[in-house]
């Protein structure tokens, strides 16, 4: 029969990806992780992890496996604590770097401060792993829609899935130095362009190399002159150069500063989904779901359709 610590030795594998640093968070030796697992594949039959030179990784079974490894994990921290003084409640959310994503959580901070909040700003890839591992109730980003079925497929493979709440349009948000930020100009060229890009990954919004403007113009013919994860640094950059930013366009109808421009790239292949991960057959629990509530119910007073 499967044993508790067969599953506490397992867990610490899976989130580790090493024996080794599995052994050290366990207080044990390699040798005795790597006999346990072992027993624990013979018990079920199956393998567990690839082994490499530098680590390891689940296998399929494995990924299965540590989804029913998890809540006998959590039930089991909830029985140790059942004597502990009650805590109060968490809030985990993480999100793509986005102003009105702040504005939002501010307010719906300043209505809701009986509990505690985790909010974490990072790139999709890494907001996947985050609400796969159970550190985020669930996250928020940025997706081309070009891009929806690759992250969809990637998803799955993570047993996540994504809810779309908002389309809008690619825009180009020039700096108050930039003589479009004046006269708003639709017919910008891309070529001599300086741009402040947010770090793309793959599934990125911040991938918009293929678009062309009105004379032929790529946008990779442009410069990028800084690349930043810090929203702050890029409104910054933007009140006081001529640099420019791609980006999607606004959620809730309104800028993030009353002096912001934006030129529009309309079309559906150039459009971006705004939404949320969160883990496949699971439903929200109540900070999670209210969070999510409060949300949708900003982006749908926006004035955009």
């Amino acid at each position: 029969m499967v044993d508790l610590k067969q599953i506490q030795y397992f867990a610490a594998c899976s989130q580790t990806e090493s024996f080794s640093k599995a052994a050290e968070i366990l207080y044990t030796t390699q040798s005795s992780v790597s006999k346990v697992i072992k027993s624990l594949e013979e018990e079920l039959g199956v393998v567990l992890f690839e082994r490499f030179t530098r680590g390891i990784r689940l296998t399929k079974e494995g990924e299965y496996v540590y989804q029913c490894a998890r809540p006998i994990l959590e039930n089991l921290q909830k029985m140790q604590n059942i004597n502990k003084p009650e805590e109060k409640e968490v809030l985990s959310v993480s999100s793509n770097p986005s102003s009105w994503f702040a504005d939002v959580f501010v307010q719906f901070y300043q209505k809701n401060k009986d509990i505690h909040y985790q909010v974490y700003s990072a790139d999709s890839r890494e907001i996947i792993e985050r609400v796969r591992e159970h550190i985020d109730d669930m996250g928020f980003v940025f997706v081309l829609k070009k891009q929806l079925p690759a992250f969809q497929y990637f998803l799955s493979r993570n047993y996540l899935e994504f809810n779309s709440l908002k389309t809008t349009d690619i825009n180009i948000y020039p700096g108050a130095e930039h003589p479009c930020w004046k006269n708003k100009d639709s017919n910008m060229s891309f070529s001599g362009l300086k741009l402040i890009q947010r770090f793309p990954d793959e599934f990125s919004p911040d991938n918009y190399w293929n678009i062309l403007d009105e004379k032929g113009n790529c946008a990779r013919d442009a410069e990028t002159v800084i690349t930043t994860n810090s929203d702050y640094i890029m409104e910054r950059i933007l009140q006081v150069s001529d640099l420019v930013n791609i980006s999607g366009g606004y959620l809730s109808g309104e800028p993030w500063r009353k002096d912001t421009r934006a030129i529009s790239f309309s079309g559906k292949e150039n459009q971006v989904l705004f939404g949320y991960l969160k883990r496949q057959n699971e439903a929200l629990t109540e900070w999670p779901a209210r969070f999510l509530d409060f949300m949708i119910e900003k982006i749908n007073n926006s004035n955009m359709e």
